[in-house]
């Protein structure tokens, strides 16, 4: 039997990181693929913003917020290793996720949807968003210049939603130049994107091999 339906958009950057973690512990997961222009009434019966991801388990239980569904999938393991070894390691955890979904998520996104022509475009507004992010991917490159993974020395929740988040970042602007100067991250990356329980949810990024695109209106390009 399932543990519960997720509702979700496959390679969403926030769906992502939630299937991944349900694939490592071995949680079985109806996914439900949805419209967000038109959620259906289940949905919104679970979510009333219409939001994803949204699980609902076979009890009843409806959760909404990406970093509860992650800590509430990893607590129905007493094996896993993805909540970290101790109470520091599990509030780190928790730091870094938080730092994706808030920090992470509403720059990026500010910096390549105006550049695709999914949003408005305004100059200033992607120059702030690009500046943002980087600071960002900073902070992340420093904590993996000495350490494997964003918390300890293994694989964790942090991990496979954070590289979720970024995956647009290396699927539209960080180019070789930038990989260059973020060796860590980029390493960092590669090797949770290549976790089986991460590449079994979503499809492989492939790297940017042309120059990232240039601070200009698409529709003038």
């Amino acid at each position: 039997m399932a543990f519960g339906t997720l509702y979700g958009v496959k390679n969403n950057v926030r769906t992502t990181g939630v299937l991944a973690v349900a694939k490592e512990i071995g949680l079985d997961l109806n996914f439900v693929s949805v419209d967000l222009a038109n959620p259906t009434a289940e949905h919104l019966k679970a979510n009333k913003l219409g939001k994803i991801p949204t699980f609902v388990g076979e009890d009843g239980f409806a959760l909404s917020e990406c970093i509860a569904i992650l800590v509430y999938f990893t607590a129905q393991s007493n094996n896993t290793s993805l909540s970290g070894k101790t109470k520091q390691d599990y509030a780190s955890i928790l730091k870094w996720l938080s730092f994706a979904n808030s920090e992470i998520i509403p720059s990026l996104a500010g910096w390549y949807r105006p550049l695709r022509g999914a949003i408005p475009y305004d100059k200033k507004s992607v120059d702030d968003s690009a500046k943002a992010t980087l600071k960002a991917v900073e902070i992340m490159e420093d904590q993996l210049t000495d350490h494997p993974f964003l918390v300890g020395e293994t694989l964790s929740l942090a991990d496979l939603f954070t590289a979720g988040v970024l995956s647009r970042g290396f699927q539209f602007l960080f180019d070789k130049k930038f990989r260059a100067e973020n060796p860590h991250i980029t390493r960092w990356f590669e090797t949770v994107t290549s976790q089986p329980s991460y590449s079994a949810v979503t499809d492989k990024v492939e790297l940017l091999n042309t120059p990232a695109p240039a601070n200009v209106d698409p529709k003038r390009a």
